[in-house]
């Protein structure tokens, strides 16, 4: 079936994952702690982030978890603290880390859009965090859907982001895309029968990492429309 439409993941895929969630983990985490860089450091070592590297491991749960996941570690080492407090808090740097992209978005998106995709956005961030993210950037308007795990489909790597946005553009999944940098986004889209599995090499993971779980595996996103082009 001819692929239709494209659905990314956002962290890793559209932004560069340690060069914006590095800052986000680490002034999160010293607000949380009062400034403690020892408990912090630990705390961030608790979900993968390597404080010192300014770096996540790999299977880290801010890399691959929900967002409720990683304030539920934390809290265990706050119990002054409750999840919602440290959401509140997650959520305001959110709103204040400036998200790297890894590329001209609106140049690379625009020209996805202009050669006939529909494109989404499936993520385990907050869908807040993700509108507020591409707002930033003027992208949001590249996209006729953007998800998070709040959003009412589940989180990857189940597949109802991606059913969601089948659904939503009135297209089979067999037309879908799913471009990811992680295992989560590639089992997500082989659950929902997507047409297409696509990794890149803008998060954490190296090609061994995702390459069994892709049809491709490409350096970045810049280079989807080119190979889609080949494929037609």
């Amino acid at each position: 079936m001819t692929i239709k439409a494209i659905l990314f993941d956002k962290d890793g895929t559209l932004f560069h994952y340690a060069a914006t969630w590095g800052a986000w983990a680490r002034s999160t985490l010293m607000h949380l702690t009062d400034g403690d860089a020892d408990l912090a450091r630990r705390m961030g070592w608790e979900v993968g982030y390597r404080w010192d590297s300014d770096d996540f491991v790999s299977g880290s749960p801010i890399v691959h978890g929900e967002a409720e996941e990683i304030n539920r570690i934390w809290q265990a080492s706050l119990p002054g603290l409750s999840v919602e407090e440290i959401n509140r808090v997650a959520l305001h740097y959110i709103h204040n880390t400036a998200a790297a992209p890894v590329g001209d978005l609106n140049a690379i998106l625009g020209g996805l859009v202009d050669a006939g995709f529909v494109l989404g956005v499936a993520t385990n961030d907050f869908e807040e965090g993700a509108h507020k993210q591409l707002g930033d950037h003027c992208a949001s308007g590249h996209f006729a859907f953007i998800a998070g795990y709040d959003s009412g489909y589940g989180a990857k790597p189940e597949p109802g982001q991606i059913l969601g946005f089948a659904d939503h553009v009135g297209i089979d999944a067999m037309a879908v895309a799913m471009v990811g940098d992680s295992t989560h986004d590639l089992h997500a889209a082989a659950r929902a029968n997507v047409g297409l599995k696509v990794g890149v090499l803008t998060g954490p993971a190296v090609e061994a990492d995702i390459a069994d779980a892709a049809d491709v595996v490409l350096p970045d996103i810049s280079h989807l429309e080119r190979y889609l082009a080949q494929l037609a």
